[in-house]
């Protein structure tokens, strides 16, 4: 491929969204149609860097060791995301269990009881929300879910991407988009519908309660079955979100800071594991292991079944606190 303005051959790679010709700086799309693309404009290079240091200034544990830190060139990445605005409306039947307590008298007695209902209920319940969609096969993991919950936090305004990709090291970071907008749609559908269904266990729940009056009680839904339409389901152009990796070095080991590249805040940051946060484990593993081994002595002199379930929960406890030991880096959001 040529350059629109000049001719000149065009360095294309197979992420290639947009390439600036390197002979006359004309951007030249590749993938859509620009006019319908858009992107989140990003700080400099050199400001995003300035933001980590000032960050890492700020942090308790880093900021001590400035000194032992080197910091390397930031990397820009532009993500494509479909943002997809779903409703969806479900109409239920389910058999709703609820547990209460009750007090009867035997013989002048007040004794307590605990007795269960089961109650079948129906009901209609919607459910809205606004999900961003990754538009790439391949899982990011944490960064983009902060990325994405930062992005709906802050709310920057998009521009058209021929505004934005005005330069080779701007251009050079777009990834072209693996999903159309209608698996844009059937994604997001899959990611409310959990939710949706907890709506209505909640629906459910609350009904019976209602319709027996036993509004303190309990409720566990034994089962349900659920219907449910999409009554609005649009997508949005696709949508670029720029971020940031910026790297640095301490004692021989390579940590990242993920960076949203239009305000320079830190969605996530990597961390070594200091002596401090090991120390902080070590008390809580010291803490886990000497209440519920009290616990577990004290069960014990009344019931062998309640002193073994305490000595186990101990245990797992233990094993889960001793894992911050074990860890040479953590990861703060």
């Amino acid at each position: 491929m040529n350059c629109s303005y000049c001719g000149a051959p065009l360095d294309l790679t197979p992420e290639s969204v947009v390439v600036v010709c390197r002979y006359c700086g004309t951007p030249n799309f590749v993938a859509g149609n620009p006019s319908k693309i858009l992107a989140v404009p990003t700080l400099s290079s050199s400001e995003v860097l300035r933001r980590a240091v000032e960050r890492t200034k700020r942090d308790f544990n880093l900021g001590r060791r400035m000194s032992e830190i080197n910091f390397a060139s930031p990397d820009l990445v532009y993500l494509p995301f479909y943002f997809v605005d779903v409703r969806l409306r479900a109409s239920y039947e389910a058999t709703v269990v609820l547990t209460y307590t009750r007090t009867v008298y035997v013989r002048g007695q007040a004794t307590t009881r605990v007795e269960t209902k089961r109650v079948r209920v129906s009901g209609v319940v919607t459910y809205s929300d606004l999900v961003a969609v990754l538009a790439r096969r391949a899982a990011w993991g944490l960064s983009v879910d902060k990325l994405t919950s930062h992005f709906f936090k802050t709310a920057p305004e998009p521009k058209q991407l021929a505004e934005v990709a005005t330069s080779t090291s701007v251009s050079g970071a777009f990834l072209a988009a693996e999903l159309t907008p209608e698996r844009a749609k059937a994604k997001a559908v899959r990611a409310v519908v959990p939710r949706l269904l907890a709506r209505v266990d909640e629906d459910a729940a609350r009904v019976a309660r209602e319709e027996t009056g036993l509004l303190m009680a309990s409720a566990t839904v034994e089962d349900r079955t659920v219907d449910y339409t999409a009554e609005r389901l649009e997508v949005s152009p696709l949508t670029y979100l720029p971020m940031w990796v910026v790297p640095y070095l301490y004692k021989g080991s390579y940590y990242n800071y993920y960076v949203a590249g239009w305000d320079g805040a830190v969605v996530v940051a990597e961390e070594p594991s200091f002596v401090e946060n090991k120390a902080i484990s070590l008390l809580g593993v010291a803490a886990a292991g000497g209440v519920l081994g009290g616990l577990s002595s004290l069960a014990l002199l009344g019931s062998f079944v309640e002193g073994a379930m305490a000595a186990l929960l101990g245990t797992v406890a233990t094993y889960i606190l001793a894992g911050g030991l074990l860890k040479s880096r953590r990861v703060e959001t």
